[in-house]
Formats: structure tokens, sequence, C-alpha cells
């Protein structure tokens, strides 16, 4: 049974805390995050989350988002305050069997709008991006600019009904699945330190890799204090890159 994402957190903030849990190779170059580092991000983020979008338990929020380093921050700030993640196509628009709208949508795309009473995030997804690049829709929330100067600490993590392993955390074509059965969506590398006594794993996701295969993979790297290494579509997977990371397994896009 996979731990909870409150779990997890914990877990990151108190076992070697410092050792390399995200390790992300995009365009602009190469970002680790250890555990406490990227704990902070999500605390950061999750009191962004409650104080200027108004999440709560329930909350449903689309993740209009690729895959990066900041788009697992904000899943997992989106888990810490009970919110239901909704991967951008399953968000109520055309051809979509989610039934409604989410609540609230993140996104990095130029030019998104919402209509009321939903509400907006635009991500800048650079690195070191201060601010949303261009026009910010009305009423949107830029997560760059907003971000750093939220709390280091988020001191209002869901607790008992809202973290147990039974409490739906994505909404996937108008199915809630919990982390077990997120889990069980993927086909994870036969060898991924599944024993109690094998080492960390550093798990490789290939380009291209989707949101509900990375999210799956996390839950069972982490749980293990192992490294998830996610590259961006375009930077090529080189020998380099594998020696260097350590990398012990591999998820590729099928």
């Amino acid at each position: 049974m996979p731990q909870t994402p409150v779990h997890l957190l914990t877990r990151m903030r108190t076992v070697n805390p410092t050792s390399p849990r995200l390790v992300w190779h995009g365009q602009d170059g190469r970002i680790e995050l250890s555990g406490r580092v990227f704990d902070n991000w999500v605390a950061k983020s999750s009191n962004l989350l409650v104080d200027e979008l108004d999440a709560t338990a329930g909350t449903t929020v689309a993740v209009d988002l690729p895959v990066h380093w900041k788009t697992l921050a904000l899943v997992f700030a989106c888990w810490q305050v009970g919110a239901v993640v909704v991967p951008a196509d399953d968000d109520g628009g055309p051809g979509s069997s989610a039934g409604r709208p989410a609540d609230i949508v993140l996104s990095s795309r130029a030019g998104m709008e919402v209509d009321p009473p939903r509400l907006l995030a635009c991500v800048a997804l650079g690195s070191l991006a201060l601010r949303w690049d261009g026009p910010l829709p009305r009423g949107a929330v830029d997560f760059a600019a907003e971000v750093r100067s939220h709390g280091d600490v988020f001191l209002d993590a869901v607790d008992g009904a809202a973290a147990a392993p039974s409490t739906p955390l994505v909404l996937a074509g108008g199915q809630p699945l919990t982390a077990a059965e997120l889990a069980e969506r993927v086909a994870l590398p036969m060898g991924l330190g599944r024993t109690a006594d094998a080492d960390p794993p550093t798990l490789l996701l290939e380009p291209g890799t989707g949101l509900l295969p990375v999210l799956a993979a996390a839950f069972a790297v982490w749980e293990r204090d192992g490294a998830l290494v996610l590259v961006e579509e375009g930077v090529p997977v080189t020998e380099r890159m594998l020696s260097g990371e350590k990398v012990t397994d591999r998820l590729g896009t099928s």
C-alpha cells in the first residue's frame, strides 16, 4: 500500500533530508531538489493555494502543465491541502469525461482564461522565472511572482480521514483514484528497490512520460527514499546523464 502524500513529505523532511529527491534536466539546465527543498516548495505552494485561491479539502484542481519539477511540487501541494488533482484532458472541456470543470486551473499556457467562479494560476516554468511572461489574465494569480512570499511551512496539512490511504487523489476519466489505484495503472520497473534492504532507487522518466505515470513513479520511488529524474522533451538522455545521476531504473513512455 503506497504511503499518503502527507507521509511522504514528512519522510522527506526527516530521512536524509539533504539527499536528492527530484532532479530536472530541462532546456534551461539541471535543477536538483533535496527532500528538504522539495518540501519547502510544496509548503509555499500549499500556502499560496489556500491564501490566494481558497483551496481546501475536496477542491478540484486542473493541472494544465507539462511534466516538470514545478508540476510535481504543485500536485503535492494540492494533496497537502486535501484537493483532488484533475489532469487537463479531464477538465470538463471538449471530449472530457469529468462531468464538470475543476474549481481551480493551474496553467502554463499563454492566453488561458477561465470564467468565474473558477480561479486561475499562471505558472511560468522557467527555473529562474520571477513572474509570468506577458499579460496576466484578469483575476489570475502569478505563481512565480507570488509563491516565494508565502511561508516555508504549511501548518494546516490535512489529517484524519482526509489524509487516509482511501482518499481520492486524482480524478482521471471521471474516475477517482487513490494512491494505490494510481500505482496499479503504471507498470513500474520490476527491480525498483522492492526489497527492504535494497539501496534507494534512482528512476529516470523518459521524455514524454505522462502525468499519471510520473505521479505513480513518485510514490514508488519516494517511499523508498530514492530520487526521481525528469527530462524535458527535446533534451537527449545520454550515457553521461545516466552515469552522472547514478540511474538504477528507467521508465519509458509506453
